[in-house]
């Protein structure tokens, strides 16, 4: 036997030989001591967890202000905002998924009851992320084969930081929705994707055509770039044609 409190060894015996305690007693100490260390450990994490969600909120909050103010500073400036940008454009996603789920919650109320958050969201959110996509890979191509070859990373960081006003809008739009006001809110919501899908892109591809251009005149990429996402959406709506996403227009246009 091993005393767990002082680590002295003997055959047998209820207390130990050499500090007196009694053996349970010592295996009970150290079975304690062990279950604080281990809360300790857990806390420490849950902080350090904390921790980082707080220093990153206030890193984006930090950039989202100072690009929503000045957004062309990511044409010049050097350290990665990719994370950000990312961010940007996924939260964007997610509040057009949460303003069509409560229009449709509305909407289809008194009808058909209402409709399922994950079906509505995932689909809504995961379409909106699928159109940013296209636009993204559309600049990424048509800049490398006639602009300045930017990295994929450095278009999306260009993207997010030109597509910040329609963050502003789509949250204007959720809070409008939340309150009732469907006509205002879905305006809105709209004019967000406009935004985002074609006012913002094609500013951003016109600066990229407009710097270090290959042998091409920017008009003729910026006509490429219209073609190639145009067959690239109409690809994508050929594919959901039959899907849940579509099959919500009806309930949104219905709200104006």
């Amino acid at each position: 036997m091993i005393c767990t409190n002082c680590g002295n060894e003997q055959a047998n015996g209820r207390f130990c030989g050499s500090c007196g305690i009694r053996m349970a007693e010592a295996a009970d100490g150290f079975q304690n001591g062990q279950t604080v260390v281990e809360a300790t450990v857990i806390n420490a994490e849950s902080n350090v967890h904390l921790e980082n969600v707080s220093n990153l909120t206030k890193e984006y909050w930090s950039y989202f202000v100072q690009h929503l103010k000045h957004p062309s500073i990511s044409l010049t400036k050097q350290d990665d905002e990719f994370r950000n940008s990312f961010i940007s454009l996924l939260l964007y996603a997610i509040i057009v998924g949460l303003s069509v789920f409560t229009t449709l919650k509305e909407a289809t109320l008194e009808t058909v009851g209402s409709p399922s958050f994950s079906s509505v969201f995932l689909n809504v959110a995961g379409f909106v992320a699928v159109c940013i996509v296209i636009i993204s890979f559309g600049l990424f191509i048509i800049g490398k084969n006639f602009g300045p070859a930017y990295p994929f990373k450095q278009i999306v960081v260009l993207y997010g930081a030109h597509s910040l006003p329609a963050l502003v809008i789509g949250i204007v739009s959720l809070f409008l929705l939340a309150m009732n006001s469907y006509w205002y809110g879905l305006f809105l919501l709209a004019v967000s994707l406009l935004y985002i899908l074609m006012l913002s892109p094609g500013y951003v591809i016109s600066v990229l055509l407009s710097r270090k251009p290959k042998g091409i005149d920017p008009l003729h990429g910026y006509a490429a770039y219209t073609v190639l996402v145009i067959i690239l959406f109409g690809l994508l709506f050929k594919l959901l044609s039959d899907s849940t996403v579509l099959s919500y227009l009806p309930g949104l246009t219905g709200m104006l």
